[in-house]
């Protein structure tokens, strides 16, 4: 055991285990994974479109919440669920969310490998929350201690599951106009890439998780055989 008593694991077995917990919540994967690409889509295309930071905040709402839903769907399918019934986890996600993810795109813009490194010590942070009910400086703390040592095979599970948004920017670069509707194919299939990677994070965040919860490890044997 190594990083506050997490299995040994390595960057296969975290991508092994996140395609695992996909398939404990299909539907839910694909209801917000299309909820996020296609209206976007719809907006880039209509006249006048592009970028409106309006729709943009919406978009984050819906993918916060979505996070939630679908991680504590996952959580009570894989056997990870402790927190039912402790009240305020809603209230202690969005904060985290908002701070962890404000806190890891200022060290991504300052310098990348400082943002990577948060990102990956802050991984499961939010199923945390969702599965323990703590607090956010708790989560924050508890994923901090649970992933040491283990930041580099972490952060590239999230550079394989983040090319999506990587093509998808580089759809962006070559194919779309600088000012006025979008071609559809293109702002379509740049949107469910980039969407697909947002929503596989939300995985990889429970996959990596469940290396740590070992009081359901016979359950997690019993799921994942």
């Amino acid at each position: 055991m190594k990083g506050g008593g997490m299995e040994e694991y390595d960057t296969g077995m975290i991508l092994r285990r996140t395609g695992e917990m996909v398939r404990l919540a299909p539907r839910a994967t694909l209801i917000f994974w299309l909820a996020l690409a296609l209206p976007t889509t719809a907006l880039a295309v209509l006249p006048g479109g592009g970028g409106d930071a309006r729709f943009a905040f919406v978009g984050g709402i819906v993918s916060i919440f979505g996070q939630f839903i679908v991680s504590g769907r996952v959580a009570r399918r894989a056997g990870l669920m402790q927190a039912d019934d402790v009240p305020g986890r809603a209230g202690s996600y969005a904060l985290l969310s908002i701070v962890s993810g404000l806190a890891i795109l200022l060290g991504i813009f300052l310098l990348v490998l400082p943002g990577l490194y948060l990102l990956a010590r802050w991984s499961i942070a939010v199923p945390i929350v969702i599965a323990e009910g703590k607090g956010m400086g708790a989560a924050l703390g508890a994923s901090w201690t649970r992933t040491r040592g283990r930041a580099v095979p972490i952060c590239l599970a999230f550079l394989v599951v983040g090319t999506g948004l990587v093509v998808s920017a580089v759809l962006d670069l070559f194919l779309m106009p600088e000012y006025g509707p979008a071609p559809l194919v293109p702002a379509l299939a740049s949107n469910l890439l980039a969407y697909a990677s947002t929503v596989l994070t939300w995985f990889l965040a429970m996959a990596i998780y469940s290396f740590s919860a070992r009081e359901a490890a016979p359950q997690l044997e019993q799921i994942f055989a």
